[in-house]
């Protein structure tokens, strides 16, 4: 009987022995990963994005939801750019990776491409690197915090922005035309500008002063004087009131005075193109030579657009337009282009081509005025 049982019992204990191993080993295994799943509801997040499936965010982003930014955009905001911005006919997910899991939070990383640009609505590829926080909620992941940036090298994760401009800025010209021999004439130009900017407010002051002699004796002279003050409403638009004094012999005026108020605004400021518009109404009285003075009320029209070609060189093109209300046919027209190139950090060389147009001229002057100039600036 012994031995019978000596026997079953050395039959057993290996079984017994190989139980024990595989609810060891069963016991050691960690818990499932929640990848497959958290992966799973990225593509439905994707799909739904195409087919503005509203149902589908509500089930899978948390109340708290948001999009980290500056600002940040909350869960409700969220949702109403994901169905009205352009997103194309496929939305895929792709190099998908959990980065980090405790408890029931979860930080996994993926690119998203769409096939049209969401703001434009043209066709193109775009690619967004996303980080993404997951919370398990009642057994259910959903999706608590996004962060999206451009999928692409080391450089794509910077944005670059132009430092604030300065407090006080200002610049000085010098121009000068001398022609000796047959033709004995001198042609001096100098201006300034100051421009000031506590806060909202921004103070812009300039003078220019052109001087043209033969033969020693000076023949005309034209100054300009001016100041704007305008303060910013929002970051476009912007309220303005504006002086100006102008004496120009070489178009029979002994003295311009004018004055305007108005709003500005803020057409283009993107990257290297800048233009920004004014409207003003205000009031003038010019004193002419041999003529009666004549004073209206007026209307301006004004337009500035920059252009950065590089960091070295920009184009600057300036135009107003006045009008007297009580005379359609009384009106003006002043236009700048100035090409400039940095030389070093003060000084710097301008190329400028000035037109006035005075449709209604004091009698026996020309209706256009032209200056072409080259200058060294200053700035400081």
């Amino acid at each position: 009987m012994s031995g019978f049982c000596s026997r079953r019992l050395a039959q057993i204990v290996p079984f017994v022995s190989a139980a024990l191993v595989l609810a060891g080993r069963t016991e050691a295994q960690p818990p499932q990963s929640p990848a497959p799943e958290i992966e799973q509801a990225e593509r439905q997040l994707a799909s739904a994005l195409v087919a503005a499936d509203t149902a589908v965010f509500d089930r899978l982003l948390a109340p708290d939801f948001v999009l980290r930014g500056t600002p940040d955009i909350d869960r409700a905001t969220w949702i109403a750019n994901a169905t009205s911005l352009c997103w194309g006919t496929a939305a895929l997910v792709s190099e998908f990776r959990l980065i980090a899991l405790e408890g029931d939070t979860a930080v996994v990383g993926l690119v998203l491409a769409t096939d049209q640009d969401p703001t434009t609505c043209e066709r193109a590829t775009v690619r967004s690197l996303l980080t993404d926080v997951w919370r398990r909620e009642a057994g259910v992941w959903r999706l608590a915090l996004r962060h999206s940036g451009p999928a692409g090298d080391v450089a794509a994760q910077f944005a670059r922005e132009d430092p604030p401009p300065p407090l006080v800025e200002g610049s000085a010209e010098l121009s000068l035309v001398n022609t000796g021999g047959n033709t004995d004439t001198q042609t001096l130009g100098v201006a300034s500008a100051v421009i000031w900017r506590p806060g909202a407010w921004t103070t812009d002051g300039r003078v220019s002063f052109v001087r043209t002699a033969t033969a020693s004796i000076e023949t005309a002279r034209s100054f300009i004087g001016g100041v704007r003050q305008s303060r910013a409403i929002n970051a476009r638009l912007d309220a303005f009131g504006r002086f100006e004094f102008r004496v120009n012999e070489f178009a029979g005026i002994e003295g311009r005075l004018s004055v305007d108020a108005g709003l500005g605004y803020h057409v283009v400021d993107r990257g290297s193109h800048d233009l920004h518009v004014d409207a003003g109404l205000g009031y003038s009285r010019e004193d002419r030579v041999a003529a009666d003075t004549a004073s209206s009320a007026i209307t301006n029209l004004g337009a500035v657009y920059r252009w950065r070609l590089n960091d070295r060189a920009s184009i600057v093109e300036s135009a107003l337009l006045t009008a007297a209300l009580d005379d359609g046919s009384d009106w003006r027209l002043g236009n700048a282009l100035a090409l400039t190139t940095t030389v070093n950090r003060v000084f710097s060389v301008k190329l400028s081509h000035e037109l006035k147009f005075v449709n209604q001229p004091v009698a026996g002057f020309e209706k256009t005025d032209t200056i072409l100039s080259a200058a060294l600036v200053a700035r400081f």
